[in-house]
């Protein structure tokens, strides 16, 4: 037995020295480099180095300074201090090499992208046309590895990366992370794997500042079955920052067509425990954040095709409040998901407004919106300066280039029915109560059916449509004001007109277009309408100051009326104004043109009382104006634009009238004699005055 000890002794040594001599024969350093430069460069199709190669029989290969250069052959793209191979003996006698351990040392990837929008990686395997190579330029091992390699445990210590774009649409950024992970068989092709990877972003730039020390953790197990390529995610464990969220659940089919079927959990979060690290980019600066938000969803389907997926959960908003330039919301409620159903049901307050909104979203990929909104108070003003816009109109940035092509043709792919209530409403100093609205979206077209709203002691109506199919759009537009303030509408939607009308306007006015365009809808917009202002004033105003400096009369400056009405009628990107303007003082009758780029082309007689034609003694135009019975008309045009009108007297028509007047004038004094020579009621004549009256008929 001893005997027979020592022998299998002596074979295993020997065995084992026989593999020691294949190991230094086969798997030498000048093989591996043979086969690796030649065969990664015509993979990657970019120069490939590597520095010195060491085998330590029985348990590893270690390559040092492994490097990828970019496309120039110049500059480095992946530069890797050293990797590791452990591996076990037994499986190279059947020409396999099992990897205990795959680890990469200090790997450094630069990633850049140009001008051009062209990222440095997007030419990694791809190969330039040319005829194949004769079978003496063969590359010597090329047509693969005489061995087969399994990993069971890969590790990345110390890595760097970059990014930096040339377009600044992704932010400049250095960071490092770590993989430490296990990959192990569960039969011929299934693995399962479990791990970690710590992420750290060193520093981050935007909008020139630095954002520093962003952290991310990721701790995951999982299958992977490589034929079909599904994967079955046991746990994914994510934490950014102070942000944590896990999943679970498969994904199937990654080579064809991924489809998902996952569990997602975002645990109660305080939101203000992110707040701190959240501050620190420049544009959240001054940000507070409160209240808590959690989520529990599972979603199905395939994410490329979005009318596939569904989903079931909530996600539950308590109190959940936001403080930053000028927003300061809260919002409480739930987003519950069904199937390809949201329904919503949520509260939001902002400062004195509160609004209470319900309703649902279905079909994901055509999506269907139905909500109803009812605020008993909006203060609107509080939202305008947060509108995309608002900073245009307050002075700040140059709006864009005029556009040379019309907006549109849209094809929209979603329809919506939104109801909005809304007790008590105030823009720009109008205080609107009883508010309601109902916009209707589908087949390309908007309708808002009613719109409607007290004002004061007035109303208004509003009732439009949008039609996005065609270039430019058709749009239509009818309104009705009766009794509302002047000053408020003209404040609100006119404002470089604010201050200088007065009075209860009431209007009926009718719409239709084309185009958005400014030549378009001047061209084809098309427009009825009549307007009536009783107890009105204009004041302060182009139109009334040049006035009032072409009569010396300062008075008018600013015009009382009595009432005013008139008719509209709008062609070919002029208006088409008749109207009558009178007060005790004065009258007026405007007729004429008012071109929608503001040019005026204008006619009217200006009749004013005899206190004010008084007044014009010594003007240019006083020899027009004044009557035997003091009163004066003045025929008038007026040319220019709204912002700079011009006033001339009607020198052929004041002419006309006085030749007219000169004319009548014989006729007026033989009339007046005839009927100076009339018998009187009596039957007598009258005699004429200072004649002798008869002894009969004296007193």
């Amino acid at each position: 037995m001893k005997k027979a000890m020592i022998i299998i002794a002596s074979l295993f040594a020997v065995i084992i020295a026989a593999f020691v001599v294949l190991i230094k024969v086969y798997v030498t350093p000048e093989r591996v480099r043979k086969f690796l430069v030649p065969y990664a460069e015509q993979t990657l199709n970019r120069k490939v180095f590597i520095g010195e190669v060491r085998i330590s029989p029985f348990r590893s290969i270690r390559v040092k300074d492994f490097t990828i250069r970019e496309k120039d052959g110049q500059a480095d793209f992946v530069r890797c201090r050293e990797f590791v191979l452990r591996f076990k003996l037994l499986p190279l006698l059947s020409k396999r090499i099992v990897i205990d351990e795959l680890k990469l040392v200090s790997p450094d990837i630069k990633i850049t992208r140009d001008e051009n929008g062209r990222f440095n990686y997007e030419d990694l395997g791809k190969k330039e046309k040319k005829e194949a190579p004769r079978p003496e330029e063969q590359v010597p091992g090329a047509k693969g590895l005489p061995v087969s390699l399994l990993v069971h445990d890969i590790r990345i210590e110390d890595s760097k990366f970059s990014l930096v774009d040339g377009l600044k649409k992704f932010p400049d950024t250095r960071g490092s992370f770590t993989l430490k992970a296990g990959v192990r068989t569960a039969d011929g092709s299934r693995l399962a794997s479990e791990g970690d990877m710590d992420l750290r972003l060193d520093e981050v730039i935007l909008r020139g500042k630095k954002v520093k020390d962003i952290r991310a953790s990721l701790s995951y197990a999982a299958y992977v079955d490589a034929d079909p390529a599904d994967v079955r995610i046991e746990r994914a464990d994510l934490k950014i920052q102070r942000l944590t969220a896990s999943l679970t659940g498969k994904v199937r089919n990654l080579r064809r067509e991924p489809e998902i079927d996952v569990a997602v959990s975002l645990p109660r979060l305080a939101l203000q425990d992110v707040q701190k690290e959240l501050a620190a980019f420049p544009d959240l600066q001054g940000l507070s954040l409160s209240g808590n938000i959690s989520a529990d969803l599972k979603v199905k389907g395939m994410p490329l095709k979005i009318e596939t997926l569904r989903a079931d959960g909530i996600v539950l908003f308590e109190k959940t409040g936001v403080k930053l330039k000028g927003l300061n919301a809260v919002l409480d409620g739930t987003l519950k998901f069904r199937e390809q159903t949201v329904n919503i049901d949520v509260k939001g307050a902002s400062g004195k407004n509160t609004a209470e909104i319900k309703g649902s979203v279905s079909n994901f990929r055509y999506p269907r919106i139905r909500l109803r909104l009812h605020s008993r108070q909006l203060y609107l003003d509080d939202f305008v300066p947060l509108w995309p816009g608002a900073a245009v109109s307050r002075g700040g940035a140059a709006p864009p280039a005029n556009r040379t092509r019309e907006a549109g043709p849209h094809k929209l792919r979603l329809s919506a029915d939104v109801e909005v209530r809304i007790d008590s409403l105030v823009y720009k100093g109008v205080d609107a109560t009883g508010f309601y609205a109902r916009y209707k979206l589908g087949d390309n077209k908007l309708d808002i059916p009613k719109m409607s709203a007290a004002v004061g002691n007035g109303t208004v109506s509003v009732n439009a449509s949008v039609d996005f199919s065609r270039p430019g759009y058709i749009y239509y537009l009818s309104a009705d004001l009766d009794s509302v303030r002047a000053e408020e509408v003209v404040n609100s939607f006119f404002p470089k007109a604010g201050g200088a009308v007065f009075g209860y306007l009431s209007t009926s006015l009718r719409l239709s277009g084309a185009g958005t365009l400014p030549e378009s809808i001047r061209r084809n917009l098309v427009g009825d309408g009549d307007f009536r202002v009783n107890d009105g004033k204009i004041t302060n105003a182009k139109l009334t100051e040049s006035l009032a400096a072409l009569l010396s009369i300062d008075e008018l400056k600013t015009i009382n009326l009595d009432k005013a009405s008139g008719t509209m009628r709008i062609r070919n990107g002029l208006a088409r104004l008749d109207s009558v303007f009178t007060s005790d003082d004065l009258s007026m009758d405007p007729s004429g043109d008012i071109g929608l780029d503001g040019s005026l082309d204008l006619a009217f007689d200006l009749r004013l009382s005899p206190r004010l034609a008084k007044e014009t003694v010594g003007s240019g135009v006083a020899k027009y104006i004044r009557d035997e019975e003091g009163w004066g008309m003045i025929p008038l045009k007026v040319s220019g634009t709204l912002s700079d009108p011009s006033y001339d007297v009607d020198a052929v028509k004041a002419g006309k009238r006085a030749l007219k007047r000169e004319a009548d004038r014989p006729i007026d004094k033989a009339l007046k004699d005839d009927a100076d020579e009339k018998p009187a009621d009596n039957g007598t004549k009258e005699k004429p005055e200072g004649a002798p009256v008869p002894s009969h008929l004296a007193p």
